[in-house]
């Protein structure tokens, strides 16, 4: 069973690096953390705030290739463990939804840097 949580994704998963910040839904404190990994459906967070499976949270991502944050509206913690947390995507904006696909083809483009 474990082999086929990581082979058999619907949604590739794309590594990343980038901040976010997060809520549950019913309290106001914001949490940070960074983003690892990333995929159309959710993404995984490492953080020094902890999380409950199961629990709801709002999530921001500092898209700085997109110029502003990408807001997702309602997640669900699908597992926690050790400073780290998974998240599936439940509800966005159809706006912020275009954006998390440009931000997953940005991702996966080679980037060439001048040198």
């Amino acid at each position: 069973m474990e082999d086929c949580m990581i082979e058999c994704r619907e949604y590739p998963r794309i590594p990343v690096d980038m901040q976010v910040f997060f809520s549950s839904t019913n309290k106001t404190d914001i949490c940070e953390g960074t983003m690892f990994d990333l995929s159309a459906r959710g993404c995984a967070v490492t953080s020094m705030s902890s999380v409950q499976p199961g629990s709801a949270v709002r999530i921001l991502i500092r898209a700085t290739d997109l110029g502003s944050p990408i807001t997702i509206e309602s997640a669900a913690v699908r597992w926690s463990e050790g400073g780290e947390f998974g998240v599936e995507f439940l509800g966005l904006s159809e706006l912020d939804q275009r954006r998390l696909h440009r931000l997953l083809q940005v991702a996966t483009t080679p980037q060439i840097r001048p040198s």
